[in-house]
C-alpha cells in the first residue's frame, strides 16, 4: 500500500512537471524576462500582500474554532493556528490545495475523539469558504459579461462549481440518507455507508447551531475578501493594470482549478490558468509565471513555519 501511494505521488509530480513544461514550451517563456519581472517588483506592495497571510491564518483558525465549538469541542486557538500552518506545509507537497486538511482532521480528532466528526468540521469550514468564492465569481462575472464571453474558462469553471454544489445538495437530501441506510452493516460497502451516514449526520447537525454556523459563514466572507485582496496586491507589486473587480472573477476560478487532484499543489494547472487568463489583458506569459512564482514562494515561506512546528512535535 505504501509503495502504491509513493508511485501515485511520483506519477502526479511527473505529470505536474510535464504540464508546466508544456506551457513553458508552447508559450515560449523567457526565463530572463521572468527574472527581470521579479527584480522589478514594488516591494512595499509585496510586503503588504504577504502580511495578509497572517490575517487570513487567524481568521481561518477562528472559523475552525467556532465550528468545532458548535460540535462541543473546545480547542485552543493557538493549537488550531499551528495546525493550519502544518497543513500549509503539507499542501506544498500533496495533490490539490487542500491536501494538508488531512493533517488538520487528524489534529482536530485529538479533541473531538472522532475522525468522522473532525472531518465534518473541516469539510464544513472548507466548503463554506469555497461557496463564498463561487458567489464572488458568479456575481462579478455578471458585472463583467464582456470578459466572461471572451474567456470560456469562466463559464466552464462556474458550471463545474454549480455541478459540485448540486452534488452536495443531493448528498444532504433526506432521500440520500435513506439510501445509505439500505446497505447491510457488514462488508466494505456497508462500512463506507455507515461512515458516510455518520459524516452526513454531523454536518446536518449544524442546522441546530445556526448562530455558530452564521458567524462562521460571515467570517468566511471576510476571509475570502482577504484572499482576493492578497492576490490583487501581488498584481500591484508586478504593476499589473487589472481592476480589483476582475480578481473576484479569475482568482476563484484559478483556486477551483487547483482543487483538481491530478497535480501536486495545482502545479502546472495554476500556471496554465494564469497564462490563459492574463492573455485577455494583453499580459505576457512571463508576467503570468512571475505572478505564480510569487504565490508559490509565499506558500513555501508560510509552509516552512508549519514544517518547523511539525518537526518540533516529534
Amino acid at each position: 500500500m505504501a509503495r502504491r501511494k509513493t508511485l501515485i505521488l511520483a506519477g502526479k509530480l511527473l505529470f505536474s512537471l510535464a504540464v508546466l513544461a508544456f506551457f513553458l514550451i508552447v508559450s515560449k517563456i523567457s526565463l530572463r524576462e521572468i527574472g527581470l519581472n521579479l527584480r522589478g517588483v514594488v516591494w512595499g506592495w509585496l510586503a503588504l500582500s504577504f502580511s495578509l497571510h497572517g490575517l487570513g491564518l487567524l481568521i481561518s483558525a477562528y472559523r475552525w474554532q467556532i465550528l468545532a465549538r458548535a460540535q462541543g469541542d473546545h480547542v485552543p486557538l493557538m493549537f488550531l493556528t499551528k495546525s493550519y500552518l502544518v497543513g500549509t506545509f503539507f499542501n506544498n507537497f500533496l495533490p490539490t490545495r487542500f491536501g494538508g486538511d488531512i493533517v488538520r482532521i487528524w489534529d482536530g480528532s485529538r479533541y473531538s475523539k472522532s475522525l468522522v466528526k473532525s472531518s465534518a468540521i473541516v469539510v464544513v469550514e472548507r466548503m463554506t469558504g469555497i461557496i463564498v468564492l463561487f458567489v464572488f465569481a458568479l456575481a462579478a462575472s455578471l458585472l463583467r459579461l464582456d470578459m466572461a464571453r471572451r474567456l470560456p474558462v469562466i463559464w466552464g469553471a462556474l458550471l463545474v462549481g454549480l455541478a459540485g454544489l448540486a452534488t452536495l445538495i443531493i448528498f444532504f437530501l433526506p432521500i440520500f440518507g435513506r439510501w445509505l441506510q439500505r446497505f447491510p452493516p457488514r462488508g466494505l460497502l456497508g462500512k463506507v455507508a455507515q461512515k458516510a451516514g455518520a459524516f452526513r449526520t454531523t454536518v446536518l447537525s449544524f442546522r441546530e447551531k445556526r448562530s455558530d454556523f452564521g458567524r462562521a459563514t460571515a467570517w468566511a466572507f471576510l476571509l475570502q475578501l482577504n484572499v482576493i485582496l492578497y492576490y490583487f496586491l501581488i498584481g500591484k507589486a508586478l504593476r499589473l493594470d487589472i481592476a480589483l473587480l476582475d480578481y473576484f472573477i479569475f482568482i476563484p476560478i484559478v483556486l477551483l482549478i487547483q482543487i483538481i487532484p491530478v497535480t501536486i499543489n495545482g502545479l502546472g494547472l495554476r500556471e496554465g490558468a494564469y497564462i490563459e487568463i492574463f492573455k485577455f489583458y494583453g499580459i505576457r506569459p512571463e508576467t503570468a509565471l512571475s505572478f505564480s512564482i510569487i504565490e508559490i514562494a509565499f506558500g513555501f515561506i508560510v509552509g516552512l513555519a508549519g514544517g518547523i512546528i511539525y518537526v518540533s512535535r516529534k
